[in-house]
């Protein structure tokens, strides 16, 4: 143990742990954490190419505000202050990474990089006990007692090392599981696996699905194509057997997109028995919040105006997410260039700012809400958010790292982030490696992250893009060894 121990990167095992935490002040805390364990010099010759992208990010939303002029009242300031917080938060992180991949040993980093990813399976495996002692059940994804208190609901309730949604448990346990594959520690592989499956979070596991078929047809040698099959064999079983549930509603989710199962609302039950549904009282809490919000903000006619407008409405709220986004521009082609500015459209900030506390907390009486924002995508999250719980679905968020590059950046901030972002970490890789070296974890990390970034506002939950770029960089001098097969 004191040897395994002594192998570690200590320093880098608590960044990761304090950053990947919910409470932004923890973060912070990380940081300054970990300019001073590290003790080296903070500033290095050689520079991280794609800090550029957080550098254009700033300059863009200065930019913004230099363009609005004084006239904007004090609150627009606050929220621009937050927003450059954001990225240089993130900016920062990713100088922090930079330097444990360049000064440290490979060897410890990739060391505790496994004790990282098996610690957050720990204590999502963790979690899920305590809901089977909660429930009293083996199985609570098909517990229906308790009106369905834990059912459908239960991966929603299994979080990982940050303390976070579970969809973020669920993607680092997505990225362990391609780490650990293509360093072909199948164990530790399956681990991750199955704490994947246990978040039952859809949207992480379809896009794992879809990673790993093109990795079983086009990046894998026979050991991994053996164990992409079990993992495909322990996904239908879970389906199947341990929450049938959990696939049932997935499968509705996709008939909606693709313009089947169109969303009924349900006839209310007054009197609801025992395994039968009937919401929290935490979410008509919420629900009422956001209905007396919806009311103060929007006109009568306005309220249910989406269904007039959007033949597609009760398919999925994030396609109409899009096509709004794409009706914006075509009524204010001026902004496409540079967007609509940093909080003003798509983003956590803008979320953040309406003090509903959605996307945390926030002063009450320094609330911001652009017209851009509360004209769009505001109006979309609270139409669907008021109804019934069957609505507060992902697929009904206008959540999404391109859109809100597109909207708040415009084609410029999109354009920084491919040719700044995506192009540092995608010009090393190869669909076939050289001879003799085995294919690394890159490419598949790469494609996932692609693939997620359609999903939620990941750059300013500062947690899961750190990770990405600490793997990518250890990845950019591949691991090279002979394969056996």
């Amino acid at each position: 143990m004191k040897k395994y121990l002594r192998q570690l990167d200590w320093p880098l095992l608590i960044f990761l742990v304090l950053f990947l935490n919910v409470k932004l002040y923890i973060k912070v805390a990380a940081i300054v954490i970990a300019v001073l364990l590290r003790g080296r010099p903070f500033f290095v010759r050689d520079g991280i190419r794609w800090w550029g992208f957080y550098a254009m990010m700033i300059v863009l939303a200065f930019t913004h505000m230099l363009l609005a002029g004084p006239a904007l009242p004090s609150p627009a300031w606050l929220a621009f202050g937050l927003g450059c917080c954001y990225w240089l938060l993130a900016m920062l992180a990713a100088w922090q990474v930079f330097l444990f991949v360049q000064q440290g040993d490979r060897e410890k980093i990739h060391a505790t990089v496994g004790l990282f990813f098996l610690l957050n399976a720990a204590i999502m495996l963790i979690a899920f006990f305590h809901v089977c002692i909660e429930a009293g059940v083996l199985n609570p994804y098909n517990y229906e007692g308790e009106h369905r208190k834990y059912f459908i609901g239960t991966g929603d309730r299994i979080t990982g090392i940050g303390l976070d949604s579970s969809v973020t448990a669920a993607l680092i346990s997505a990225f362990g599981v391609l780490y650990f594959l293509y360093r072909n520690k199948i164990g530790q592989a399956l681990l991750c696996f199955i704490t994947v499956l246990l978040a039952t979070s859809n949207t992480v596991n379809y896009l794992l699905m879809i990673v790993l078929v093109l990795s079983l047809l086009f990046y894998s040698h026979r050991l991994q194509k053996s164990m992409i099959v079990v993992f495909f064999l322990l996904m239908v079983v879970f389906s199947a057997k341990v929450s049938p549930s959990n696939h049932q509603y997935a499968s509705n989710l996709l008939g909606r997109v693709v313009g089947k199962n169109a969303y009924e609302e349900p006839v209310p039950i007054p009197n609801a028995k025992w395994n039968q549904f009937v919401e929290s009282k935490t979410v008509e809490v919420k629900e009422d919040k956001l209905h007396a919000f919806m009311n103060k903000l929007y006109s009568p006619g306005k309220k249910d105006s989406l269904k007039q407008q959007y033949t597609g409405w009760n398919l999925s709220g994030r396609r109409i997410a899009w096509q709004q986004l794409g009706r914006f521009y075509k009524d204010h082609p001026g902004l496409l260039l540079l967007g609509t500015g940093m909080g003003n459209f798509s983003s956590q900030l803008a979320f953040r700012t309406t003090g509903l506390g959605v996307a945390g907390a926030y002063p009450a009486d320094k609330t911001y809400i652009h017209p851009y924002f509360r004209d769009n995508y505001l109006f979309i999250y609270l139409y669907y958010h008021t109804r019934d719980e069957g609505q507060h679905s992902v697929i009904n968020k206008p959540d999404s790292v391109y859109g809100q590059l597109l909207a708040e950046y415009g084609l410029v901030g999109l354009a920084c982030f491919v040719i700044f972002y995506l192009s540092f970490f995608g010009r090393h890789l190869r669909l076939w490696p050289a001879p003799g070296a085995s294919r690394t974890y890159g490419l598949p990390l790469l494609l996932l992250m692609g693939g997620a970034f359609f999903t939620e506002y990941w750059f300013e939950q500062l947690s899961i893009i750190i990770l990405f770029e600490l793997l990518m960089l250890l990845d950019k001098e591949p691991w090279i060894q002979k394969s056996p097969y």
